[in-house]
């Protein structure tokens, strides 16, 4: 294979949706997987609906998920400029190209007489087909088109044929041109349709190969009769299945979070979210889910990839999120984490404190935000006790005495050492029999963090430190 030349061509009128993502992800694995490059685009021909800040959204959220490009707007290429709105000339020039060589030509039909038409077919119910009125117009009718003030889109004149393609995931794929019609290939106002511009772009940039969403097949026949008509080599297509949502609908912002910033901002941990994504129409053939992205780029085969539609899973997101909160190094959790304690005085901690804190904490969340409510214990003086706790944990004779006895032992206990408390508190639990453990170990766990569960209680009591410790329990043993 010559080295491939992949692109991701985003349109700034949103944030990266997620199904953008997972088609930039699968571009960027095969061209690195090829040795071969992945070319940023930004198609914002849409000039009333592009804005900047989506634009860098785009940036900012292929930059998070490690999807850096090796050319596009930013990084230097030989291809640009690497902006559709900084080619407009170009468009231009080929759309004139192709009037010139019989292959396309200038259509005065107003808005009204094609709705019109179109009215007429769906009267009929038949599909509207343009029925090149203007392809052979006369020059006096061209003259008084003109004399009204009509301005011309240019139309592709199709050529009626059986074309197939090779797609690579789908095999072969088989279109009648003569049920596609003429189709606009510049607007009156001289601004390129879709499919005019990524051709001539991914001709300009030379670009082999084409990977993007099924909804793009039925553009795809359009682009091949233009690449044919220019002369140029048609790439290769690969059509991915699209993202469904969990009832199997086209994932959409009515099922929650779609754009990969959102899933960033909640704590989705971006290498969590990048193995994810992978497996949204995609399986390692060695079973094993959980993959780095070099691992995946190893394993990774084009063809291998699913043409069905791929669910997107929240809970197996949250289960691979969970893993990776784990399992990363926890100096880098920990870092990661101090986002999500922003309200907090973290100077409250010593950075070792700090680290213990988040060991505990990360063994029972799946997002990095859900911290920020687990870690309020530690920060949060004001311990409050909902009827839960007061009915499960501070309710019976033995509370009073399991405190007071714990106080006593708080002036024994060496609050530096970890191993002392856990040591002394496991005594202190057996000194207390006959009372069962949950009935020692819930009174003070309660009166410390308001909560029946949550971290290990001798670590608990390692990190709020001694004046913390009997400060907590003195509080509340003066409510009864």
């Amino acid at each position: 294979m010559t080295q491939p030349r992949v692109r991701i061509a985003p349109s700034p009128t949103g944030n990266l949706h997620v199904g953008t993502a997972r088609t930039a992800l699968f571009n960027y694995i095969f061209a690195k997987k090829n040795s071969g490059k992945f070319i940023l685009r930004i198609e914002d021909t849409d000039l009333e609906r592009s804005q900047n800040s989506y634009e860098q959204n785009i940036y900012d959220s292929l930059k998070a998920l490690g999807l850096s490009w090796d050319e596009g707007p930013g990084v230097d290429g030989k291809y640009g400029p690497y902006k559709q709105s900084e080619r407009f000339d170009l468009y231009s020039k080929k759309a004139e190209e192709l009037i010139n060589n019989g292959h396309a030509y200038y259509c005065y039909c107003s808005q009204e007489e094609l709705e019109q038409e179109k009215e007429i077919a769906r009267q009929q119910k038949s599909d509207f087909i343009y029925n090149r009125k203007c392809l052979e117009i006369s020059e006096e009718k061209k003259q008084q088109y003109i004399n009204e003030g009509r301005k011309p889109t240019i139309r592709f004149k199709v050529p009626h044929k059986e074309l197939t393609f090779n797609d690579l995931i789908r095999n072969e794929v088989k279109f009648d041109t003569s049920l596609t019609g003429d189709f606009v290939i510049m607007k009156s106002d001289n601004t390129p349709t879709y499919n005019f511009a990524v051709v001539i772009d991914d001709i300009g940039m030379d670009i082999t190969h084409v990977i993007r969403g099924e909804d793009h097949i039925s553009n795809t026949p359009k682009q091949i009769l233009l690449y044919e008509a220019l002369n140029c080599k048609v790439p290769e297509f690969a059509h991915v299945g699209m993202i469904l949502a969990t009832d199997k609908s086209k994932l959409s912002k009515r099922h929650g979070a779609t754009a990969v910033s959102e899933f960033v901002e909640q704590g989705y941990l971006p290498e969590a979210f990048v193995n994810f994504m992978a497996l949204l129409g995609w399986s390692p053939p060695d079973g094993e889910e959980i993959k780095s992205l070099d691992e995946i780029i190893k394993l990774f085969e084009l063809d291998k990839i699913s043409h069905a539609g791929a669910v997107f899973d929240k809970e197996k997101l949250n289960w691979i999120n969970g893993l990776y909160i784990r399992s990363l190094p926890l100096e880098d959790i920990t870092e990661r984490c101090k986002k999500y304690l922003k309200n907090y005085d973290l100077s409250k901690y010593s950075d070792e404190k700090l680290k213990t804190i988040i060991s505990e904490l990360r063994e029972r969340i799946t997002i990095l935000s859900e911290v920020t409510e687990a870690a309020a214990c530690f920060f949060n003086d004001a311990i409050t006790f909902s009827d839960e706790v007061k009915e499960n944990a501070l309710t019976g004779d033995h509370v009073k005495d399991v405190l007071k006895k714990f106080l006593e032992l708080t002036e024994q206990l060496d609050f530096n050492n970890s191993e002392d408390i856990e040591e002394k508190f496991k005594e202190f639990r057996k000194s207390m029999k006959p009372l069962k453990p949950k009935f020692i170990m819930m009174p003070v766990r309660a009166t410390l963090t308001g909560q029946l569960h949550g971290a290990d209680l001798s670590s608990i009591i390692y990190i709020l430190g001694k004046d913390n410790v009997v400060s907590r329990i003195n509080k509340y043993l003066n409510t009864l």
